[in-house]
């Protein structure tokens, strides 16, 4: 199983900014999540079109099942 935390925030215009990153443990915390998103927006190291990452939103794990077939 693959696992995607998609972290979303609100920029200094009031837009939507994603974040994602692949291959988390899929059992992240509540708490380590907002940590993790905490820390993006007090060190401002993204920068969106409307300008920098002011505020967190929401966040969501995805799990994806990838079977793969050997066909000769």
């Amino acid at each position: 199983m693959d696992y995607t935390l998609s972290m979303t925030f609100v920029n200094t215009t009031g837009d939507k900014v994603s974040v994602s990153v692949s291959d988390v443990k899929p059992d992240l915390s509540q708490a380590e999540i907002s940590a993790l998103m905490d820390t993006i927006v007090a060190k401002d190291i993204f920068l969106s079109k409307g300008g920098s990452i002011a505020a967190k939103y929401g966040a969501q794990i995805t799990e994806r099942k990838t079977t793969k077939f050997d066909i000769k």
